[in-house]
């Protein structure tokens, strides 16, 4: 039985337009692919920064809310504008402890004095609003953070005096 001799088309295999097809056609796809993946990383990243600035807004909030229910008193005062506030909690031994917005840096410090030993920044966020209202039952903060993506993070509380 004589052998079928295969066709001058089976022996040819891939011509150079089919390969330039293929070729244009990976290309496409994997395009596609690394933009999708760009875009997954860009919303991460601004999914986790905006996390971590929150995680610093419920840290100011929740150390002014203790410090105050630790305190006798309470006086605000405006730093720089009607925005940007200092709050100064006295205790029963006469000490005190503040928090404040220092513009040269546009973060929330605190400390047992303003801008002495042992005082600094509590978060490395920047505050664009540290708002402080005082009265004889508590302490109202109002505080907007932005993220280093630059998405802006509101947090307020009151805190009431426990003392």
């Amino acid at each position: 039985m004589a052998a079928v001799k295969p066709s001058r088309r089976a022996e040819a295999g891939l011509t150079l337009t089919e390969m330039a097809v293929v070729m244009i056609i990976g290309t496409i796809i994997m395009a596609g692919l690394v933009g999708f993946y760009l875009s997954s990383q860009g919303l991460w990243l601004d999914a986790s920064t905006q996390a971590i600035t929150q995680r610093e807004a419920t840290l100011v909030v929740s150390t002014i809310r203790d410090r105050v229910r630790a305190a006798h008193s309470a006086k605000a005062s405006q730093v720089a504008d009607s925005l940007h506030w200092q709050l100064a909690l006295t205790n029963a031994d006469n000490s005190s402890y503040y928090f404040w917005w220092d513009p040269s840096d546009s973060l929330i410090h605190a400390g047992p004095s303003i801008g002495g030993p042992n005082s600094g920044p509590m978060i490395l966020s920047q505050a664009e609003r540290f708002r402080v209202g005082c009265s004889n039952q508590g302490v109202r903060v109002d505080l907007r953070l932005r993220s280093a993506t630059g998405s802006p993070v509101e947090v307020g509380t009151f805190a009431v005096f426990m003392n």
